[in-house]
């Protein structure tokens, strides 16, 4: 009977204080899934393969260097308004300069997409522009709830 306790005490604290009974479970590589995944589904050749690589990493070289501007734009924007006096015209530059390198990070990615796309064909177009709807409706669904959240 003091084991049958006991047993029975032990899988009550195991099931009580595990976190990740109560955890979702996240895939860390979703990401990587779903563009390994595309890739399958295009069915690309290996030159075709090749230069996207260049391309993907062309784009990230670029990106690295945005958002390290935008750091540095917002560190900027951080010291100015921990600042005693802070002008209209120096408020409105580091906004305009914030805004600008947003711009230049949504820019580069549309510019990585259609470089891509150029160098698929027709059937593998068709198939790019699903996947583009489709992470366009997750994105905005996405959106959608977190908004909904803040209220």
């Amino acid at each position: 009977m003091k084991n049958l306790i006991l047993a029975l005490s032990i899988l009550f604290a195991i099931t009580i204080f595990n976190p990740q009974i109560y955890s979702q479970k996240r895939d860390n590589q979703q990401p990587k899934n779903l563009r390994m995944n595309l890739k399958a589904q295009l069915n690309l050749s290996e030159d075709q393969e090749k230069k996207i690589d260049v391309l993907r990493l062309s784009h990230e070289e670029n990106l690295i260097k945005l958002n390290s501007e935008l750091d540095f734009k917002n560190l900027d924007m951080k010291k100015l308004l921990s600042s005693d006096n802070i002008t209209r015209v120096e408020m409105i530059n580091l906004t305009k300069g914030l805004s600008g390198i947003k711009n230049d990070i949504a820019l580069a990615r549309a510019n990585h997409q259609m470089d891509v796309y150029d160098l698929l064909d027709s059937a593998q177009r068709k198939i790019w522009m699903e996947k583009m709807e489709k992470s366009g409706d997750m994105k905005k669904e996405m959106k959608d709830k977190m908004h909904k959240r803040r209220k």
